[in-house]
């Protein structure tokens, strides 16, 4: 088939990209926004690792577990892939997906179900909306760096949030501000990201650019500074996508967000990681506390800890507690949240988690969250040659966690696990699981 070639799609499947997925002419085949059980007339936009890109012209026949979307942008906006599935099954397609890879992997484990999420909509605590070089802000569409959407309201954060954006678009066209082009690296305006603290009320708002001062920073102070209780201006003066920049200027308010979870409150640096979904995140913590109970830990490493979540969620079960995390400004946080939840038994160290010293460390349960890409290989052989009786392994990717599973389970059994559905509306999971060693 040539670019631009129209046929049918008979839809049975979603890839881990989240995906529709069938074949045609016994290749791969796949369009977003599309519904196992659907037929799709589709045009060919692309070819990508054997795979042919379809873009969907019509759906000739929908599936009867598709419904209506709330949002606006849904169907094009890569923020909410599966807004138009009934969310019944995007629990059981998330099971599934899981279940596919650790076949893939040659792991005999296999879930069940997935936990829902009790609120589909408001409940991500933190957004990067990117800006076009038209002046668009919002996201972008699925698998596109260059296709930025103009989201007039985005249902995953709060609707204060939508009001900031607005008085965001307003700014630029008031003070004609340039916006940032990725093609041509030229341009100024470059992010608007909006952290929010659930249960403190708290919001973070940080103005990303490239070098050079801020224009009309008095207008958006008063305009935006009574929806945000900290606004900062963050320059990225390289050509690089990011969001996250360490040249931060505190504009208003106090330099970090809080939050609250399972008894404790956590301060939280602009630019470092805390779980999006804080409802989830207390049910993970809830999981990880059952997992671990009711044997009480001696030495607890919580590696990649960030700003401690977890190990200090579970200090109240540990004499001691060690968190290592490469983040130095989330390493700072770690203590001063260790001080502010009155966990006097903590210290915390910026280093890389393939770096610490065991020697030094001899715990008897490690946790685990590392980022998508998984543990680095000298993290899972520092593990096993060292064998801490528990390993509480937190995964944000199902692919990376079967690899890393895999050569554990020569010394530890998987006792339990469990996933829970942190991004309602897109093919993401979350997994939380015990090892035991054998």
């Amino acid at each position: 088939m040539k670019f631009g070639d129209q046929t049918t799609l008979k839809i049975d499947s979603v890839d881990k990209k989240g995906r529709g997925c069938g074949l045609v002419n016994g290749r791969a085949a796949c369009a977003y926004f599309t519904v196992p059980g659907e037929e799709i007339e589709a045009e060919l936009i692309a070819r990508k690792q054997g795979t042919l890109l379809f873009e969907t012209r019509r759906v000739a026949t929908p599936s009867p577990r598709r419904i209506p979307a709330p949002c606006p942008s849904a169907g094009s906006c890569g923020g909410c892939l599966w807004q138009q599935f009934d969310y019944s099954l995007q629990l059981e397609l998330k099971r599934d997906l899981v279940n596919r890879a650790f076949q893939a992997a040659g792991l005999g484990e296999r879930l069940d179900a997935v936990v829902p999420c009790p609120e589909l909509f408001r409940y991500r605590n933190r957004m990067d909306y990117c800006v076009g070089p038209r002046g668009q802000v919002g996201l972008k569409k699925p698998g596109r760096w260059n296709a930025h959407l103009d989201t007039p309201e985005c249902l995953l954060l709060s609707a204060d949030a939508a009001e900031i954006m607005k008085r965001f678009r307003e700014w630029l066209k008031k003070f004609e501000v340039k916006p940032w082009n990725g093609a041509s690296y030229s341009g100024y305006a470059r992010y608007l990201v909006i952290r929010e603290g659930k249960n403190t009320g708290e919001r973070l708002v940080t103005i990303v650019t490239s070098d050079g001062p801020l224009p009309g920073e008095e207008w958006l102070l008063e305009n935006i500074g009574g929806l945000a209780t900290t606004i900062y201006h963050g320059i990225n003066a390289t050509k690089t996508d990011l969001s996250i920049t360490p040249n931060l200027r505190l504009l208003q308010g106090p330099p970090d967000l809080h939050e609250k979870i399972g008894g404790r409150i956590y301060a939280i640096p602009p630019n470092s990681f805390f779980q999006t979904n804080t409802l989830m995140a207390g049910e993970m913590l809830k999981t990880a506390k059952e997992f671990l109970a009711p044997q009480r830990c001696g030495r607890l490493l919580d590696l990649y800890c960030g700003v401690g979540f977890f190990g200090l969620g579970l200090a109240d079960s540990a004499d001691r507690v060690v968190g290592v995390e490469i983040d130095a400004p989330a390493i700072e946080a770690a203590r001063r949240n260790a001080a502010a939840n009155g966990v006097a038994a903590a210290e915390y160290f910026a280093a890389e988690a393939e770096g610490l010293i065991w020697k030094n460390e001899k715990p008897d349960t490690v946790i685990v969250d590392p980022p998508r890409s998984g543990l680095h290989p000298k993290v899972v052989a520092t593990l096993l040659a060292n064998l801490p009786e528990r390993l509480l392994y937190v995964s944000c990717n199902y692919e990376s966690f079967a690899r890393d599973l895999k050569p554990l389970q020569a010394a530890y059994e998987l006792k339990q696990i469990r996933a829970l559905d942190l991004f309602p509306h897109s093919p993401h999971v979350e997994l939380v699981s015990l090892l035991v060693r054998k």
